[in-house]
């Protein structure tokens, strides 16, 4: 059992709730990891030589970052979605 954070009914109890996004932003991720050609190993105690796993390169990049989001009733999520494909059609129509 939920409340809706868009209507603020009460849901009843065994009703999936969905997330909706409301708020996004663009944001820019730093390069993380050091140098791509890391080298590791080293002794890893009772006398086991272990090489540690290598941490994966990330180049970074730029990308959204959710800012708000709710917890919404069915009912909801279903009048949101419709809205998000009609500003889809609406911004699709003026490309042309």
């Amino acid at each position: 059992m939920f409340r809706c954070q868009l209507c603020e009914t009460v849901v009843p109890a065994g009703t999936r709730s969905s997330k909706i996004i409301l708020v996004t932003r663009d944001k820019t991720y730093n390069e993380r990891g050091g140098s791509s050609q890391a080298a590791r190993g080293g002794f890893r105690g009772r006398g086991a030589r272990r090489s540690s796993p290598k941490k994966d390169f990330d180049k970074g990049g730029s990308g959204q970052e959710i800012v708000r989001e709710a917890t919404v009733c069915p009912a909801c999520a279903e009048n949101h979605q419709r809205e998000l494909e009609r500003e889809s059609l609406n911004t699709n129509e003026g490309a042309e």
